[in-house]
Parts: structure tokens; C-alpha cells; sequence
């Protein structure tokens, strides 16, 4: 004789919102270039991370500088959430 196994699920709504706690990592911004070297791979280019988004940009310009053929790029937006259990659903 089998005996069954009683079970309980409980039900949780969740919440994923931006993280703004005091204790929060912070926002980052990085700047990536996206231009194709002569073997058509991705430059491997990437400016720091940094809380301040015009860093990133100043970068851009240098690698510019550098490389003027590279004249296209992807902002890199690191923003931390957070999930919170809300009332039993």
C-alpha cells in the first residue's frame, strides 16, 4: 500500500523593481566599440566601468583617436534590481 504524500505550495507574488536601497551596488556605464578589425572580428575594445557616464565617452573619443576607423560603439548600462516577495498570492 502506497501512502501519499501530503504537500503545501504556497503562492508568492514577486516584484522586480531597480535597486535604489542605500546598500545598492551602483549604476555603471562602460562604452564598447563595435567596429570590425580587418579580419572582420569585433574590435575587443571597452572603456572602465564608471559611475559617471561621461568617462565612458571621453574614452570613446581617445579609442577614436586611436583608431579612426572605429566610429561605432554600444553603451554598456550596468543597473542593478532587486526582487521583493510580496503578499501571499
Amino acid at each position: 500500500m502506497t501512502v501519499p504524500i501530503r504537500r503545501t505550495f504556497r503562492f508568492v507574488d514577486w516584484t522586480l523593481r531597480p535597486d535604489h536601497d542605500p546598500g545598492a551596488p551602483p549604476l555603471t556605464y562602460a562604452f564598447r566599440c563595435l567596429a570590425l578589425n580587418a579580419d572582420d572580428m569585433e574590435c575587443a575594445g571597452r572603456s572602465s566601468p564608471s559611475n559617471d557616464p561621461t568617462e565612458p565617452q571621453t574614452w570613446a573619443f581617445a579609442h577614436l583617436r586611436e583608431h579612426p576607423g572605429h566610429t561605432s560603439y554600444a553603451e554598456v548600462i550596468e543597473r542593478p534590481w532587486v526582487m521583493w516577495e510580496g503578499r501571499p498570492a
